[in-house]
């Protein structure tokens, strides 16, 4: 159900059909931008934009100040105030691939951060003919990255072209990394092969190196990184806030976006196992589900181009508690998916009159939910007073 979304205008005290812009004005006490006050199913919220300056933002991080780190595909990280939303880039950038879908990719700052001041960040690299998804430990210092190490690169020394990089993080309650790679769009058929790390999710411990109980730890039947694989192109990944499970969400083709509760050492079918079809429209498998392949908990047909990926479990709406929240960048609204378990029990779409392709979707501390636009906007919701 589409939320309904009341138009008002600051100073003109209008009321009308269709989306409307509600924009405070820019003073030092309210230097951000209302854009709609929204009454949902569960919540009433204002949508409240930090900037819309942004260039192509793609992954979200928060900072102990309260400013956030967000990657841009282009190739910058930035640092946005969370006072003003002033953006100031980050120097000591890797050199990064940007082609396609690839370029900067994810942000996460290390469990450890107040004492290391690490965060990781993910990045296609190489060139049009041969590239593959890299991650990187790095160290902030003030705007500045110091002593970057490349602490993973994906053997998938065959892949060419802009498609399908992944890549999401997040970690578990022991503190291993978890980062998702993409099928690299034309070798679809090496999702099935866990030897390499196309359509895996991996996992690593924080400096890189490799768990001892990793399924394949020892290099025989599988890549030694790789803790799931049978995955298309996972844009979201995240951590039950309860269990410590891990999730995800990954693009089908036409048809058959999926969210996943990631096992270790499963096969999740791809592409011997899908509910989307090609974009010619002709099949992919005759199977949706097959013997030995672990099946969505939920699938979207038609997709939605599922992209970040979060649970709600923060006091700011009370009746969220526990929901999956997922942008869509095809659907263009945010996805919200009620749960019983690992059961679904409703869905709502949410901003959809805003039209903006959401990226990425995070819970900040503060208990709002953050989201990023393929538009430049950094986005807050916050409960209505």
């Amino acid at each position: 159900m589409n939320s309904k979304i009341w138009k008002t205008w600051i100073g003109a005290s209008l009321l009308a059909g269709g989306m409307a812009a509600c924009t405070a004005a820019n003073t030092e006490d309210t230097p951000f931008s209302l854009l709609a006050s929204v009454v949902s199913e569960q919540a009433n919220f204002d949508v409240v934009q930090v900037t819309d300056q942004l260039d192509k933002p793609w992954g979200l991080a928060f900072l102990p100040n309260g400013d956030f780190l967000v990657t841009q595909k282009t190739g910058q990280l930035v640092r946005v105030a969370a006072k003003s939303g002033a953006i100031t880039s980050i120097s000591g950038m890797p050199e990064i691939l940007v082609l396609g879908q690839g370029g900067l990719l994810d942000v996460a700052l290390s469990p450890n951060f107040a004492e290391d001041q690490a965060l990781y960040i993910s990045y296609a690299s190489g060139t049009r003919d041969k590239n593959h998804t890299v991650i990187a430990k790095a160290v902030l210092t003030d705007n500045a990255l110091t002593t970057l190490d490349v602490i993973f690169e994906a053997n998938t020394e065959q892949k060419s072209g802009g498609h399908h990089f992944g890549s999401r993080f997040a970690f578990d309650n022991q503190g291993h990394l978890y980062a998702s790679i993409g099928d690299g769009g034309r070798f679809e058929d090496e999702a099935q092969n866990p030897l390499n790390h196309f359509g895996t999710i991996i996992r690593l411990h924080l400096d890189g190196s490799i768990p001892a109980d990793n399924p394949f730890a020892d290099g025989v039947l599988g890549a030694p990184e790789v803790w799931s694989y049978g995955h298309r192109n996972p844009q979201g990944v995240t951590t039950h806030p309860s269990t410590g499970e891990i999730w995800s969400s990954e693009h089908g083709p036409k048809g058959g976006d999926e969210v996943n509760l990631i096992a270790k050492g499963e096969n999740y079918g791809w592409p011997k196992a899908s509910f989307g079809r090609k974009y010619t429209g002709g099949k992919i498998s005759d199977f949706s589900e097959l013997p030995g392949m672990v099946s969505p908990l939920l699938h979207w047909t038609p997709s939605i181009a599922a992209s970040g990926l979060s649970f709600y479990s923060g006091t700011a709406f009370a009746n969220w508690n526990g929901d999956l929240f997922s942008g869509a960048l095809a659907g263009r609204h945010l996805r919200r998916v009620e749960l019983d378990g690992y059961e679904i029990v409703a869905q709502e779409e949410l901003l959809g009159d805003l039209k903006e392709r959401i990226r990425d979707v995070r819970m900040g501390p503060d208990g709002f939910l953050y989201l990023l636009a393929d538009s430049g906007k950094l986005l807050r919701l916050e409960p209505t007073k």
